[in-house]
This record gives C-alpha cells, sequence and structure tokens, in this order.
C-alpha cells in the first residue's frame, strides 16, 4: 500500500494489526489509545469463576475479556480446565483464538462478529443461567438480547478499559502527516480525543478506517467522516477493507 497508517490499539495487542499492514507494504505507527487494566473490584469475578459449573454459557465478547479471566483464575489458584464444565461462547476469531490458546473449547461463535449477533443466535437460552464477562465500559446490548430472549444473564466487570494519552513520539508522527487513522473499538476512539484541541487537525484529509458499525457509530459522534468499515470484522477484514479500497483508488 506504501501508505502511513496509525494503529490506535492497546500496545500489548497492536503487533497483529501492524504486522498485517506491513505485509501490505504500508507503514504502520503505534499510537496506542487506551490501557487494559484490572478492575476496581475482583469480588465479583471471583464470585462468578469460583462457581462456573451453576451456567449453562459464558460468553466472551472480546479477547481481552478472556485473557483477563485466565489471568484471574491464576492470581487465585484455579486451574482454567474449570471452564470445561460450561459450554463457551466467542464473539469472534481473535476471541476463540484467546480461549483455545488457553485449552480451552469454544462452543459457539456466531456468524456475524459483533455482540448482537452473538445474543441472537446463542443457543439454548431460554432459561438457561449465562455468564457475560465484559470491561466496565461494555455495551449492554449482549445483555439485553439474551434476557429478551428468556435468559437469566449475570455481567461480571473482568477489566477496564482506560483511555490514555498518546505517547509524544506518536504525536510527532501524527504532525508529520498520515494517510489513515484505524479505529478498532470505540474506546480506542475515545482514547483519540486525548489529543485534545490538536486531534481534529489531524483528522483533516486523512482516511478514517473502523473495525465495524459500533466503532464507525463513535467516530461519527467526533463529528467526522468514516470512510472505509470492515465487512469482516476483524484484523484481517480491516486490512483487507484498507487493500481494497487503496486499489481501487489506483484503478480509477
Amino acid at each position: 500500500m506504501g501508505k502511513r497508517i496509525v494503529v490506535t490499539r492497546q500496545l500489548e495487542r497492536a503487533d497483529s494489526l501492524s504486522a498485517r499492514l506491513e505485509a501490505q507494504g504500508a507503514q504502520a505507527i503505534l499510537c496506542p489509545t487506551i490501557k487494559v487494566i484490572p478492575p476496581a473490584s475482583c469480588a465479583e469475578i471471583d464470585r462468578a469463576i469460583s462457581r462456573i459449573k451453576v451456567y449453562r454459557w459464558v460468553v466472551f465478547p472480546s479477547a481481552n475479556s478472556v485473557r483477563s479471566v485466565f489471568r484471574r483464575m491464576l492470581e487465585i489458584g484455579m486451574s482454567t480446565d474449570r471452564l470445561a464444565e460450561v459450554s463457551l461462547a466467542a464473539v469472534g476469531p481473535a476471541t476463540r483464538q484467546a480461549l483455545e490458546a488457553g485449552g480451552a473449547t469454544v462452543s459457539f461463535v456466531p456468524d456475524e462478529y459483533v455482540a448482537e449477533r452473538l445474543g441472537e443466535t446463542l443457543n439454548p437460552v431460554a432459561d438457561e443461567r449465562i455468564l457475560v464477562v465484559k470491561a466496565d465500559i461494555g455495551e449492554p446490548t449482549l445483555r439485553e438480547v439474551l434476557a429478551r430472549r428468556g435468559a437469566q444473564v449475570d455481567e461480571v466487570v473482568a477489566y477496564r478499559t482506560v483511555t490514555q494519552p498518546p505517547p509524544e513520539n506518536a504525536v510527532i508522527e501524527l504532525k508529520r502527516g498520515v494517510d489513515v487513522l484505524t479505529f478498532t473499538s470505540p474506546s480506542t476512539v475515545r482514547g483519540f480525543l486525548e489529543l485534545g484541541p490538536d486531534w481534529r487537525d489531524v483528522t483533516v484529509g486523512v482516511m478514517i478506517a473502523t473495525i465495524g458499525p459500533l466503532t464507525s457509530s463513535a467516530v461519527r459522534d467526533m463529528g467526522v467522516e468514516v470512510q472505509v468499515e470492515a465487512e469482516e470484522h476483524t484484523m484481517d477484514g480491516l486490512v483487507s477493507a484498507l487493500v481494497t479500497e487503496f486499489t481501487s483508488k489506483a484503478d480509477r
């Protein structure tokens, strides 16, 4: 692609997107706008995982939720093998891979990698107890959809997503000029606002690319248009959408 593309994911997970972009000939500029930290209290998550077998399903809306549960289970001396006592659902491929990397078996992944679709297609749910493991700022959509379908839903916060100002070296790169800003969650969009009054200047004349509709909505709430939205809501889908966009422009 030969483009300067900004990656706003948390630093620990930025490499997966950066590597994909660089494989396509882009220059990836790391500009993490969020970080993941433990919840203010682990009491709820500890209680949930200690009685995990009361649930029919444990639902993971993100890879971060998986890693947070695995980490907490190890911290309290509980084997992750306990997850074999329930059925596990993952919102998409990255979440499934995080579970499988920890030795867990995934029973369900929706055909469209968004929380609403997971809630609509998970079965059985009527009269079943379901645990949803989420971030502190996670959307209520999944719980609401499952509850409408007759499930008894417990939500627990496994981690917090907090915004952070981009590092100074990233700000310097932004001011030098970039071709694309990528956003992979609404929280990365909110974190980008930490640039303060300079953030809007950075977006002028720059392509905005998102991983999916929720993230696009967060961008539009900033008063900024989205040019590229991934059809498949994954890192590969985002990169594919960018490749398609730049290829089509080159052919015009």
